[in-house]
């Protein structure tokens, strides 16, 4: 009775210690050092567990193919080509032979890098112009990316991987003077592929056109075209369109690409007329307003009078000599003749009297002289004429 009693014990002693055992392989830890991801079939694997001696790891559940190694706490494992997700089998061993029940963990295979990749920075036209700052929006553009790296140079140094949380970012462009500025960008999934390096350019412009100038007709200060067209002289350095009017304000005007010339008509009516003309680069950089005036006068001179010996009807200066009076509003030159064609006759400053003008032929009578002024613009007056009798007495 003793013995069956003792060996009853024992049993249960045995059981229990292979009860302790197997919940103590069961209980064994499994690590896949990549995490839930891996971008290769060949993963390192990391057990934790007690008292094990022998294990085995299979991608079938049934272990077929498979066999007792060796425990060791690291070793590698070879995953079944192509992607997904895989599970991977495990069963322990301990010195007395005692079996973990099968334990499984699962991995996805991930070996292509997120596709559809891009970065866009977020302009209304390719150039920047902000003064005051760098600071751009950014779109990114990708699928099947978990990180991104974005950096102002293709090598990405001092830039960290970041979570993407959102397609659209905001970024400080690269520093300095004006010119093309890069923006790089790739990406990476949760299993750690990395896509090729995708990039966009912008031009940073900041600065406005410069050196700008306006003439008139070459600089004259004075027109006379009846039709009131002048020309216009334009320089700009960097300017790539213009604008111009003859308000300050440009009221109907249009941008114009940047020309040197260009013919202009101006408001009818005499007077001082001034034009303005701003300039523009391709970035949309305006130069201040810069201006030039002429004077349009297209009107002849007016009051126009002409007396010989203040008005005498008759003269007997025995040489023909007499004094002639002249005058014309605005006036700055005056062409003097003994004929209406004023042959061999030239243009003379104004000036009110002239002595001693002689009067043509050689015979006694009826004598006339004739007229005609010119002011700074140009317009001549229409002649006029003033007449004399000659009476000598022989």
């Amino acid at each position: 009775m003793m013995r069956i009693l003792l060996i009853s014990v024992i049993s249960i002693f045995i059981f229990s210690t292979q009860l302790i055992a197997q919940d103590s392989l069961d209980r064994t830890r499994i690590i896949f050092k990549s995490g839930k991801f891996s971008n290769s079939t060949h993963i390192e694997v990391e057990i934790h567990g007690v008292g094990i001696t022998e294990m085995m790891a299979s991608g079938s559940k049934s272990f077929e193919g498979a066999r007792w190694i060796k425990f060791s706490k690291l070793f590698s494992y070879h995953l079944s080509d192509g992607d997904g997700l895989k599970e991977v089998y495990f069963k322990f061993k301990d010195v007395d032979g005692n079996e973990s029940k099968v334990l499984m963990k699962k991995i996805t295979l991930d070996t292509t890098p997120p596709t559809d990749i891009s970065v866009k920075i977020d302009v209304p036209t390719k150039y920047f112009t902000d003064p005051n700052s760098l600071k751009v929006g950014v779109i990114l553009g990708h699928k099947g990316a978990k990180y991104f790296q974005i950096s102002n140079t293709s090598a990405f140094h001092g830039n960290k991987w970041r979570l993407i949380q959102d397609e659209f970012i905001e970024w400080d462009l690269a520093p300095g003077d004006d010119g093309v500025r890069k923006v790089y960008a790739r990406y990476r999934d949760q299993a750690g592929n990395i896509t090729s390096v995708v990039t966009d350019e912008i031009i940073v412009d900041r600065t406005a056109p410069f050196g700008g100038k306006i003439s008139i007709n070459n600089g004259e200060k004075v027109s006379n075209r009846q039709d009131f067209n002048v020309d216009l002289t334009f320089f700009c350095r960097q300017a790539d369109s213009m604008l111009v009017a003859q308000s300050s304000n440009f009221e109907g005007a249009a941008w114009e690409p940047y020309n040197t010339k260009k013919s202009f008509k101006l408001s009818e009516g005499d007077g001082i007329k001034q034009i303005f003309v701003k300039y523009k680069d391709l970035a949309g950089n305006q130069t201040q307003t810069y201006s030039s005036s002429i004077t349009m006068d297209t009107s002849a001179p007016q009051n126009i009078t002409l007396s010989i010996d203040q008005g005498a009807e008759s003269t007997t200066n025995i040489n023909k000599l007499v004094t002639l009076e002249l005058n014309g509003d605005d006036a700055a030159m005056m062409m003097v003749s003994n004929n209406s064609s004023f042959q061999g006759a030239h243009w003379q400053q104004v000036q009110p009297k002239i002595t001693n003008w002689k009067l043509s032929g050689e015979a006694d009578g009826k004598k006339h002289v004739y007229v005609k002024f010119k002011d700074d613009a140009g317009n001549i007056s229409r002649p006029i004429r003033a007449s004399i009798e000659l009476k000598r007495g022989f």
